[in-house]
C-alpha cells in the first residue's frame, strides 16, 4: 500500500476538513514539515470514498513522512522552483472546476466547510504548491529510469499471477454537435439582456439583477461577482470585452460558447480585474434539438456511403475540442489508455452502444456535456472480449504499472537515503508502529 500511495497522495485533499477544527496533536515532524493527526484523519477518510478498506493508520503516517521529506528535500533543492503564477492559475482552475461542479461558490463553500472564497483560495495556494514541489522532486528523482524489454518481461513473469481478470472493454469516438440558436432565440437572448442593462443604468443593482436573472451557476449566488479575473482565464470572447472596459461601464450583449453575456466592470487592478456578470444561457429549444439531431444523422449517412470516414467527419463537423483532432477517439483518463469497461459506461453510451460490435454506428441521440445539450454519434472502434491481463493484450497497460512501480522503488530508496541527514521524531502512540523502514533507529547510528 505504502508504494502505491507515495505516488497519489499528494492528491489528497484537505479541504474536507472545516476551518474551525480544534488544533489538534502532532504526529510527525519531518525537517520542518508537520503531519497532525487531521492529517492522518483527512488520508483515512479519503481512501475510505475511494473504495479503500482501512484497517491501520500506521500505513498512512509513513506514506505521508515519506511525502513530506520529498517536499522538505525539494525546498531545499535550489535547482526546484515554483512560481506564484503558475500556483495561481493553478488555484483558479481548480476554483472553476469546483463551481461547475457543485454549481455555486456557496455550494462549494459548503461541500468543503469554508466560511470564504478567500479562506479556500489560501489553502488551495499552499496545497497546490506543495504538490508541485512534490511532483517535480519526484520526476527529477526518476525521470532516467525506463523499462528495457527484457526487465519487462521479468516483470510479468514475476507478477503473473497477481495480475487481473479484467471485463469486456471497448474503444470508441464520438461526434457531437451543440444544436445551434435560431436567429429569433438568439435575438431574444439580446433583447433580454438589454432590457436589464437598462434597467441597471436606471438605478437597479447590477448584482440584483445578476442574482435574479443570471444563470451561470458559479457566479449567479454571488451578484455576478468574478474577482482577480486574468488574460487568459476565460474565453476568448469574455476577455475581450472586459479588458476593454473602463472601470464602472456595462459592455453591452455579446456571444460567447456559454451564451449570452453583460459584464460590469467593478474594479481593475493593472492587468487583473474585477467584474461581475450576467450570462443568459444558450439553451436549445426542441426545434433547434431536432434539427442538430438530423444535421448529424445526415453527416452518419455520408460515413455509411463512405463519401467520408468517421475520423474525418469527427475532424470536419464535431464540436468536441478534445476528440476531433483524434478521430474523435475518446481517453480515459483513469487508465491513459482509450479502453472503457463496458458495464461502467455511463447509462446513456451504454445504452446507444448495446449490441453493437467493432465498427458499428449508433444512433443519434442527445445528451448532455458539462451541463450543455448536444447530439452524439458514437462509433465503437474495439471490442477487448474479458479476459485476464497479458502481455500481448495489454503490453502499454503492463509496461506503464512496471514503469510505476520501478519508480516507486527508487524513490523508496531515495527517501530511505535521506532520512540520517533529516530531522525526523514520531510522537504517541505511532512510535509503535510497525514501519518498512526504522526511521528513528536510523537516525541513531
Amino acid at each position: 500500500m505504502n508504494k502505491i500511495l507515495i505516488l497519489i497522495t499528494f492528491l489528497i485533499t484537505t479541504l474536507s476538513v472545516a476551518q474551525e477544527r480544534k488544533i489538534d496533536g502532532i504526529v510527525a515532524v519531518v525537517g520542518d514539515e508537520i503531519i497532525t493527526e487531521s492529517d492522518i484523519n483527512d488520508a483515512e477518510n479519503y481512501a475510505r470514498s475511494e473504495g479503500q478498506t482501512v484497517t491501520d493508520k500506521c500505513s498512512f503516517v509513513e506514506t505521508m513522512m515519506k511525502e513530506k521529506l520529498i517536499l522538505y528535500k525539494a525546498k531545499q533543492d535550489t535547482l526546484i522552483t515554483v512560481g506564484n503564477d503558475e500556483v495561481s492559475r493553478e488555484v483558479d482552475s481548480r476554483l472553476d472546476g469546483y463551481r461547475n461542479y457543485f454549481g455555486s461558490d456557496q455550494n462549494v463553500l459548503t461541500n468543503f466547510k469554508f466560511k470564504t472564497m478567500g479562506e479556500l483560495k489560501n489553502v488551495l495556494e499552499t496545497m497546490i504548491k506543495n504538490q508541485m514541489y512534490t511532483q517535480r522532486k519526484m520526476a527529477s528523482i526518476t525521470h532516467n529510469i525506463d523499462v528495457s524489454p527484457e526487465y519487462l518481461k521479468d516483470f510479468y513473469n514475476t507478477h503473473q499471477e497477481e495480475f487481473p481478470h479484467l471485463n469486456e472493454e471497448i474503444e470508441y469516438a464520438q461526434i457531437f454537435l451543440y444544436p445551434e440558436l435560431s436567429q429569433d432565440h438568439k435575438k431574444e437572448l439580446i433583447d433580454q439582456l438589454n432590457d436589464i442593462k437598462k434597467q441597471i443604468q436606471e438605478g437597479a443593482s447590477f448584482a440584483d439583477m445578476a442574482k435574479k436573472y443570471s444563470q451561470d451557476p458559479g457566479s449567479a449566488e454571488n451578484g455576478g461577482l468574478i474577482m482577480n479575473v486574468k488574460r487568459g482565464q476565460m474565453v476568448k470572447e469574455f476577455d475581450a470585452v472586459a479588458f476593454s472596459l473602463e472601470e464602472g461601464q456595462i459592455s453591452d450583449p455579446f456571444e460567447t460558447e456559454y451564451g449570452y453575456h453583460i459584464i460590469y466592470l467593478q474594479k481593475r487592478k493593472g492587468q487583473i480585474l474585477d467584474l461581475r456578470h450576467i450570462l443568459l444561457a444558450a439553451v436549445p429549444n426542441k426545434e433547434e434539438i431536432n434539427a442538430a439531431i438530423k444535421k448529424l444523422e445526415g453527416i452518419k449517412d455520408e460515413i455509411k456511403s463512405e463519401k467520408i470516414t468517421f475520423s474525418a467527419a469527427a475532424l470536419k463537423y464535431s464540436d468536441d475540442k478534445y476528440t476531433k483532432y483524434n478521430g474523435g477517439v475518446l481517453s480515459n483518463s483513469q487508465t491513459g489508455d482509450n479502453r472503457f469497461e463496458k458495464i461502467k459506461l455511463p447509462t446513456k453510451i451504454l445504452y446507444n452502444l448495446s449490441g453493437l460490435g467493432k465498427g458499428d454506428l449508433s444512433e443519434v441521440f442527445e445528451d448532455k456535456d458539462n451541463n450543455r445539450t448536444v447530439v452524439k454519434l458514437l462509433k465503437i472502434t474495439d471490442v477487448i472480449p474479458a479476459h485476464k491481463m497479458n502481455l500481448e493484450i495489454d503490453y502499454n497497460r503492463i509496461k506503464n504499472f512496471a514503469q510505476r512501480t520501478k519508480e516507486n522503488d527508487i524513490i523508496e530508496k531515495w527517501v530511505e537515503n535521506q532520512i540520517p541527514t533529516t530531522f525526523i521524531t514520531v510522537q504517541n502512540e505511532y512510535k509503535k508502529c510497525n514501519f518498512s523502514i526504522d526511521w528513528l533507529q536510523i537516525k541513531k547510528k
